[in-house]
């Protein structure tokens, strides 16, 4: 016959730990979320850490084939693993937050974020498109006028 349930968390050991207990812990400690996959490789640091773990570029490099800004055909092995959410504004070092970009895309894409639009490309990737600026028309090729006959 079981007793009434009153909040709190059951730890693995079998023992009860009081709803006022899990409080105080959470206020008076560093807690850390880790997701794991079935081999006890980390996959979701927090914010804790800042550079993509192994197993964390291996799994990205499952998912993506080259640099995941739009149009950019350097392969996903020669990029770096790039936050989706930039690290200096809270960006997660989680496996859904990290993509491949390579050195161009990664610096131009932290110093022009009004450059790019990220969309979820699939359940799993995420993508940038670059939406600007485009070329002044000073570059615009010129129609050629003939020469006059003098």
């Amino acid at each position: 016959m079981s007793g009434p349930r009153l909040p709190g968390l059951l730890l693995a050991t079998g023992q009860f730990l009081p709803v006022s207990d899990v409080h105080r812990l959470a206020n008076t400690s560093t807690l850390t979320r880790l997701v794991m996959n079935a081999d006890g490789e980390v996959l979701d640091m927090g914010r804790k850490v800042r550079r993509a773990t192994a197993p964390q570029r291996r799994a990205i490099l499952t998912r993506y084939a080259t640099c995941m800004v739009d149009g950019c055909h350097l392969p996903a092995h020669l990029c770096q693993i790039d936050h989706i959410d930039n690290w200096s504004d809270g960006g997660a070092t989680d496996l859904d937050k990290l993509g491949p970009t390579c050195q161009f895309h990664n610096r131009d894409r932290y110093r022009n974020p009004d450059r790019y639009r990220l969309y979820r490309a699939s359940k799993n990737r995420w993508a940038f498109a670059y939406i600007g600026p485009r070329p002044s028309p000073r570059f615009h090729r010129r129609e050629r006028r003939p020469r006059s006959a003098s």
